[in-house]
């Protein structure tokens, strides 16, 4: 009790201190330094000289602005909303866009979803073209949404801090359960005193601007919980930045990475049962991971299978998930787990469990609520397929980056790292517990990646895949949270096979005189479409079609009285993939909803048997605007089409299986006055010019009158 006194007493003395030293300094050398401080990203500095400026001479907006932003940096949400509403609310027309940035992530942060988009649309407003946030702030709305829907994971009991006795003011990541011992934790941090001091972006000291290196810790279960144990010791820790990755299936190596940066580096093996103190050098680990290459976050998986993250060329975009299976003394070349796994954003940290079929990793795509989320594949041995990944929920995940999740040995807590606003410092360690064992064990999937490896040696095998078909109700619901996983991974899809082109397909209900629905639906294409070319398709590769109401899937109304529910089954987005020459590398199933007899209409099945391999159309013309004729009353079939950013419409009618045919609606659209109408030809829905023509006359040969004209 002596002891704590003494050290309360003596805490309390400092603090005293420094206040009167802060106090001593002119306002003007307060200010001074802590915009210094500010510009150098050294927030608590900042924090600290800002704030005994603001007591001596207060409502200076510079800085109140710059202590809001360092305040949130501090994971001190709260104080720093205080501040940056205050700026708004004096100016609600405050053309300084960070100010209603930083509002807007602090919002996020707090789980404010509804004022943190209108304040991310207030950063926008004011900001301009160029500023360095502003490509991202779409994204940030959506993962708002995205929050706004996500309920809590019913499978986890409590989630919680490590604590302050395991957690600092630094940055705690990569939590590493032990093998054989469930009472002990390994990971990385950056924090004061790490034994390869503050560096800079090149490795080089930098006690004035650099961070701290990471070294490698323990923690224990104690009696009152997670303790702080100490460092892995001198020759583990060095002056590089050290970070424990994994350890082997008997748990008697130890891999970690050691580097002056995190991408220039090496992995090394330190083995339990070999220790030479004298050694300065682990030996280095022979795999196919190349930190300098962009490889990152490997997870080793019963020591013949290596997964990691990386932006090699090739992949989808951003990090992407690779596997390496050890087979006859060497590892394989990595494989890119794919495009169901994978999106255009960045997927990282996996950890697959011990059932060597539940893969866990974190992503930033718009289905996150924040930053990166931790999501949950299984690996389907009936198909030898990964399942879509679902976001494993709030709780767990956070408006924060939330990464390097990691079950414990009992499956029924998970260790992972987060930044979250609440958090002590950057990053820290938090622990989930579970309701019930999560990834039971089962038998050794020893067929795991087969059929990847079937085709790395090449043996060719075709990717199977189910299509959502895309539901709205109003425009605003196109993108919504469910339909944009679609398009994210559709574009995913079109990324990895680009000889295929894209055909988006939007249909509707009844809703008025039909040019209207049919104008409506190719704007409502034009939204994902243009959704596919921000996720890397190319325009080009684009084909947008309306319907309107022309090909139901449900009846609109039912006996004699309007049908809600097949009008809301109408309201539909259908995107497929298609290639005109050759054969499609995919086995793509559309999946529809299934409509009881009763409701059904024959529209959907009826388009597919008429677009299926070759098929006609009249074009009757191509537009800048609706196309009001009174003539097209007339026809049932119409249809028009578009690509991204072309703002031209064409207006095609009839659907015919051979060239002669389409010989008498061509007729009647001359004698209706349209200039210059033409009979166009379709490989499953994707138009074709003659010169293309000429190579599918051998497939299709009705085409040679279409050459010919």
């Amino acid at each position: 009790m002596l002891m704590i006194r003494f050290r309360t007493a003596w805490l309390l003395g400092l603090f005293v201190a420094a206040a009167a030293i802060l106090s001593a300094q002119k306002p003007s050398e307060l200010k001074k330094s802590g915009e210094k401080y500010f510009t150098q990203g050294r927030w608590r500095d900042a924090q600290a000289q800002l704030s005994a400026y603001q007591e001596q001479k207060p409502g200076d907006p510079g800085v109140l602005f710059q202590l809001g932003i360092s305040l949130y940096h501090l994971h001190r949400p709260a104080e720093a909303r205080k501040y940056l509403e205050y700026l708004v609310a004096k100016d609600p027309t405050t053309a300084n866009p960070d100010t209603w940035y930083y509002l807007a992530r602090t919002l996020h942060g707090q789980q404010e979803f509804e004022p943190a988009i209108a304040a991310y649309k207030s950063f926008l407003r004011v900001c301009g073209e160029r500023h360095p946030f502003r490509a991202g702030i779409p994204d940030q709305i959506r993962r708002c949404l995205s929050g706004q829907g996500m309920g809590l994971n019913e499978a986890v009991a409590l989630v919680e801090n490590l604590g302050d006795r395991v957690n600092s003011a630094g940055d705690e990541f990569a939590p590493l359960p032990s093998v054989n011992h469930a009472d002990r934790l390994y990971f990385a941090a950056a924090r004061e005193g790490a034994t390869g001091g503050q560096r800079n972006n090149e490795g080089y000291e930098d006690p004035e601007n650099g961070r701290w290196c990471s070294d490698m810790y323990v923690a224990t279960l104690q009696a009152g919980g997670w303790e702080y144990e100490g460092e892995l010791g001198s020759l583990l820790n060095t002056s590089r930045n050290e970070v424990a990755l994994g350890f082997s299936e008997t748990g008697q190596v130890l891999y970690f990475f050691r580097g002056f940066t995190g991408y220039s580096g090496d992995i090394f093996a330190d083995t339990a049962g070999k220790k030479d103190e004298y050694a300065l050098t682990r030996p280095a680990f022979s795999g196919p991971v190349q930190p300098e290459k962009g490889d990152a976050y490997p997870f080793f998986f019963n020591d013949t299978t290596l997964l990691f993250a990386s932006r090699r060329a090739g992949g989808f975009g951003g990090l992407d998930l690779y596997y390496s299976i050890f087979s006859k003394g060497a590892w394989a070349v990595p494989q890119n787990l794919g495009p169901v796994v994978n999106t255009a954003y960045d997927e990282t940290s996996p950890f697959l469990a011990s059932d060597g079929k539940t893969l866990y990793f974190s992503s930033n795509h718009c289905g996150s609520m924040g930053g990166l989320d931790v999501f949950k594949t299984v690996f389907e041995d009936s198909n030898k397929g990964w399942q879509a990944p679902v976001n494993v929920g709030a709780g767990i995940n956070s408006p924060g980056d939330d990464a390097f999740f990691r079950l414990a040995t009992d499956r029924r807590s998970a260790f992972f790292s987060s930044d979250r606003l609440e958090s002590f410092g950057e990053r820290d360690l938090y622990i989930a517990y579970f309701k019930e064992e999560q990834a039971l064990a089962s038998e050794p999937v020893a067929a795991l990646f087969a059929a990847k490896e079937k085709k790395s040696a090449g043996i060719s095998e075709r990717v199977k895949a189910g299509i959502p078909v895309m539901q709205y109700d109003t425009d605003r619901d196109i993108l919504s949270i469910e339909n944009l996983k679609t398009i994210d991974a559709l574009a995913a899809l079109a990324r990895n096979f680009p000889e295929t082109t894209v055909l988006v397909t939007v249909h509707s209900d009844e809703t008025g005189p039909a040019k209207f629905d049919l104008y409506n639906g190719i704007k409502r294409a034009e939204i994902v479409g243009k959704a596919l070319v921000e996720r890397g398709v190319a325009a080009g590769r684009i084909a947008l079609r309306s319907c309107g109401a022309a090909y139901p899937l449900a009846r609109n109304v039912l006996d004699a009285a309007p049908n809600p529910i097949g009008r809301h089954l109408n309201r539909r987005i259908e995107i497929t993939l298609a290639v005109t020459d050759g054969q499609l590398p995919l086995d793509l199933e559309l999946q529809r909803p299934v409509v009881s007899e009763i409701m059904a209409a024959g529209g959907a099945k009826q388009l597919d048997a008429a677009t299926a391999g070759l098929s006609y159309k009249v074009e009757i013309a191509t537009t800048r605007q609706i196309l009001t004729s009174d003539a097209l009353s007339m026809f049932s079939d119409l249809m028009i089409e578009s690509q991204p950013g072309a703002g031209a419409y064409r207006y095609t009618a009839g659907m015919f299986k051979q060239y002669q045919r389409a010989a008498p609606l061509l007729a009647e659209f001359r004698q209706q006055g349209f200039a210059e109408p033409a009979v166009i030809a379709y490989i499953d829905g994707i138009r074709v010019s003659r010169a293309e023509a000429v190579a599918l006359v051998k497939k299709y040969p009705d085409l040679v009158a279409f050459v010919k004209g």
